[in-house]
């Protein structure tokens, strides 16, 4: 084979194995509301996502240890209501959560007249 087709040749191979280890385009890198939970790690150390834009729904992209995974997070939107009124409202003398992912739709986990804490619905 002539020199001069050489140089053509080894920009492809070399191009072929650069291409593989690029990042390939991901979802959104916007940011999902809300706080990654503590999660195990994974020993496998898989990458399901780089950013939240890879997760569905209102899944955020989270440590596992070595490995990311998309997770429900803890902390959804909004505030939990004030409760320095002067009449306070009841509550159920028991822990009902501990955290806003424990909680359907979206209601957070805030405390409530009772001192303790249970799923409301939050201020937006």
């Amino acid at each position: 084979m002539p020199t001069r087709c050489l140089g053509p040749l080894a920009a492809a191979l070399l191009l072929g194995l650069l291409l593989p280890r690029l990042p390939l385009g991901h979802g959104d890198t916007a940011q999902k509301p809300g706080v990654c939970p503590q999660l195990q790690g994974d020993q496998n150390c898989t990458e399901e996502c780089v950013s939240d834009g890879d997760c569905a729904d209102n899944l955020k992209c989270c440590p596992a240890g070595c490995a990311s995974l998309c997770a429900l997070p803890d902390e959804k939107p909004g505030s939990c209501p004030r409760l320095d009124m002067s009449i306070l409202p009841l509550g159920i003398c028991k822990d009902l959560c501990q955290v806003d992912s424990q909680c359907p739709d979206k209601m957070k986990c805030c405390r409530n007249g009772c001192g303790n804490v249970s799923c409301v619905t939050p201020n937006f």
